[in-house]
């Protein structure tokens, strides 16, 4: 396999899987979790059997049934309720008037978060996450200064940038398509697992581009950067894939074996090193290749 000769392949199965990816945002949205939108969320389990359709005539009798109002079914026949950020005094009446109406219940698990601190979080979960991109390109750019300057270093920060890019996306195309169909929420959890992606991808990238620099300083007469670019891709393949499959196998055994409540949290720490791993590998590297061709041809 020659990573740089065919990486047209690679480009177009990474602009398809883009693609996919700005479908799936656009048409299904993101699910956002009560950590982002604020609200109450019960767990129920009630003493009797009920239908779904007996708690949504109850608040819709309550004429708080909004977009907000979420109404699942567990695996277990408990109830999983979602509603508006009210105040405390509002939410017991509504709870007292739940137990009288509809049945006695016990309450599983309760959590509220006011909706100013909601969207608080929202506007400090992208302000991470653009800190680390900003963050990233300026640590790469640095650490590549003394490339030669017929290579750029800037070219270095940006390549990892554009594989974190590719990866983000990625993975939040998958999670609006999950969100659309198994009704997942993008929570604080999630936003954990996107920053150690990246974190994760872009040290992969990084130690190819090591090499890259250290090759490059070494490099023969009859090689030119194409050739130099392969040999680092090459030279560092196994250590790359290594460390994803020892990363990966325990999260594996965390998905099928770890508690419910982080399995989603897992799964999108399994996408992020699986779509990691392959943009800097397939990706990073081969577009300084095609990248430098293109600024010599202008």
């Amino acid at each position: 396999m020659n990573f740089t000769k065919n990486r047209q392949i690679w480009f177009s199965f990474s602009a398809a899987a883009i693609f996919l990816s700005l479908v799936s945002i656009l048409f299904c949205g993101f699910r956002l979790g009560l950590d982002f939108t604020g609200g109450a969320r019960w767990q129920l389990e009630f003493s009797e059997k009920i239908e779904q359709k007996n708690l949504t005539d109850f608040f819709s009798q309550q004429k708080i049934l909004t977009k907000k109002t979420k109404i699942q079914k567990t695996e277990n026949g408990n109830f999983l309720v979602t509603i508006q950020d009210l105040p405390d005094a509002e939410i017991q009446k509504i709870s007292q008037n739940l137990k009288n109406e509809v049945g006695e219940f016990s309450e599983i698990s309760y959590q509220k978060v006011d909706s100013a601190i909601g969207a608080n979080f929202q506007k400090k979960a992208i302000l991470a996450i653009l800190v680390a991109l900003v963050g990233i390109i300026l640590f790469v750019a640095f650490a590549f200064r003394k490339i030669p300057a017929a290579v750029n270093p800037w070219r270095f920060g940006a390549v990892a940038i554009l594989a974190l890019f590719h990866d983000i996306f990625i993975i939040l195309g998958i999670f609006a398509a999950l969100g659309f169909f198994l009704q997942i929420e993008l929570d604080l959890q999630f936003i954990t697992a996107l920053l150690a992606t990246l974190g994760f991808s872009v040290n992969d990238t990084i130690v190819i581009l090591d090499r890259v620099r250290e090759n490059i300083r070494t490099q023969k007469s009859h090689e030119n950067f194409a050739d130099t670019i392969e040999k680092s891709v090459r030279q560092t393949f196994a250590r790359s894939i290594n460390t994803s499959i020892s990363t990966l196998l325990p999260l594996i055994f965390l998905l099928f074996f770890g508690a419910k409540s982080i399995f989603f949290f897992v799964f999108a720490l399994i996408c992020g090193i699986l779509v990691g791993t392959y943009s800097s590998i397939f990706l990073a590297a081969p577009i300084l290749v095609s990248w430098k061709n293109f600024a010599e041809k202008n």
